[in-house]
């Protein structure tokens, strides 16, 4: 004896078979670059500067390593993300004096020491051209907690006399350890602080230098 059930089912099975090409058989809506075309979303644009000098340890954060990490801990939904968001990080070349990305926040990336403090320094003047850009600075590479505070006060003081700039101190992020999930997750969660309250989001365009 059949299943109560079968006889529904077969009457609904013609219509299904019917329409079943929209759903199954079509092929994704790919624009001419070649993506996918689903619903807008908002591209956010971070402008990251390395301040990485000679002598930045080989065991410390590598600054490829922080741009895959964070990039995907930003992509990561949050009550904070706008829906679909979606985070790009663009590489600030060291020689360039300008920048394309959107007028707003700017991640710089230093070695934990003096070299690491001065080129930082450099970066954030030549990028300061904009009166409306804030710099939030990141370490690595320190022995200890003393150092990294040594580091954030040298560059906080030169900023704030000589530039009239007031830095954002993002402290310390360490290679990949035991700790370093809790402390990606802490850096990005105040990156997208610090981004929204100035907006850096430009639909569906990005930047690049």
């Amino acid at each position: 004896m059949r299943n109560p059930a079968w006889r529904p089912a077969q009457l609904h099975s013609g219509p299904l078979a019917s329409i079943q090409h929209h759903f199954i058989d079509a092929r994704p809506d790919i624009g001419n670059n070649g993506k996918y075309r689903g619903k807008p979303g908002i591209t956010h644009t971070l402008p990251v500067c390395m301040a990485i000098a000679p002598g930045h340890p080989a065991h410390a954060l590598q600054p490829d390593y922080l741009k895959d990490a964070l990039t995907r801990q930003l992509n990561i939904p949050a009550s904070t993300a706008v829906e679909h968001g979606i985070w790009q990080l663009q590489a600030i070349a060291p020689e360039r004096s300008t920048t394309h990305a959107a007028q707003g926040f700017i991640l710089v990336f230093a070695t934990a020491d003096l070299a690491g403090v001065r080129l930082a320094y450099t970066l954030i003047k030549r990028l300061s051209v904009s009166s409306s850009r804030r710099f939030g600075v990141l370490f690595s590479g320190a022995r200890d907690d003393e150092r990294v505070q040594r580091c954030q006060e040298r560059l906080a003081s030169g900023a704030r006399r000589f530039l009239g700039i007031g830095i954002h101190e993002l402290g310390h992020l360490s290679a990949p350890g035991p700790e370093f999930s809790a402390q990606l997750a802490c850096l990005a969660e105040e990156v997208q602080r610090l981004c929204g309250t100035q907006s850096i989001h430009n639909p569906l365009e990005v930047a690049h230098t």
